[in-house]
């Protein structure tokens, strides 16, 4: 059977650093996909901002107020979702296809909702994952490989324990490199490329800047470029557009959180 694998990155929360990242994706060559919330304690980007990188990159949706779902009631959670998609659309003229819940906090019944708003797939923060989209509730759900951000090892062990991801407890202590982000990313890209799936950078331009992660956050987006071959650049999107992924690694189960 023919391995195929692909890559892809997305980026939360709308700061207008993303415009950067998005020049750095452009220089590679390689696809994103940006969720930004219309409303945000942090900087935002403006509406005519958004327009513009919609012009160029897959934006989706991440609620109104950027709320945690699991923090409020099932009327504002309903109303977050289905508000965001209204408004987004407006503001970038075409069809948004893609939700990502903060803090990727959410229950099944989230899952029902982003489905009743019309939306056709949900990311979620699954790390160490490399398995292809899942459907669930009727939509598909996207898990993330590694984060652009200094990371413990125990978080990885905690994001897959919750989960019973058994698949991704594995890829933790075979290729997570304690906080060394780039390390990990290199080793999870080197074992996609090899056994096939989905390497999925995600991230927070206002973290990379806090964090002073740009140049890291190059060497691996030049990474990607030179993998490419191996494993196609595509938005969020892309990977439920896609033929079916055929797919040899360990895949661990998800689970809400």
């Amino acid at each position: 059977m023919q391995i195929s694998a692909s890559c892809t990155t997305s980026w939360d929360d709308g700061h207008p650093l993303d415009q950067r990242v998005a020049e750095l994706l452009a220089k590679y060559g390689l696809q994103g996909t940006f969720y930004v919330p219309i409303e945000n304690s942090r900087e935002l980007l403006t509406p005519s901002q958004i327009h513009r990188l919609s012009a160029a990159f897959e934006v989706g949706a991440h609620t109104t107020h950027h709320v945690v779902l699991t923090d409020v009631s099932e009327e504002t959670a309903e109303s977050e979702i289905r508000e965001s998609k209204k408004r987004l659309e407006d503001i970038t003229g075409s069809s948004c296809d893609g939700f990502c819940f903060p803090s990727g906090r959410f229950r099944r019944r989230h899952l029902d909702m982003v489905r009743r708003a019309g939306f056709h797939f949900a990311r979620s923060v699954e790390l160490l994952s490399i398995r292809p989209p899942t459907r669930r509730a009727g939509v598909y759900l996207i898990p993330t490989t590694v984060q652009a951000s200094l990371q413990s090892w125990t978080t990885y062990a905690k994001n897959s324990g919750k989960r019973l991801a058994v698949g991704n407890l594995v890829n933790a202590v075979l290729h997570a490199r304690s906080r060394d982000w780039v390390a990990t990313a290199h080793s999870m890209m080197q074992l996609v490329a090899k056994r096939g799936g989905v390497f999925h950078l995600w991230g927070h331009s206002w973290e990379i800047e806090r964090e002073q992660q740009w140049p890291q956050l190059e060497s691996v987006l030049r990474e990607m470029r030179e993998l490419r071959t191996k494993m196609p650049s595509v938005p969020n999107s892309g990977l439920i557009r896609a033929d079916p992924v055929p797919f040899t690694g360990t895949a661990g189960a998800s689970c809400d959180t």
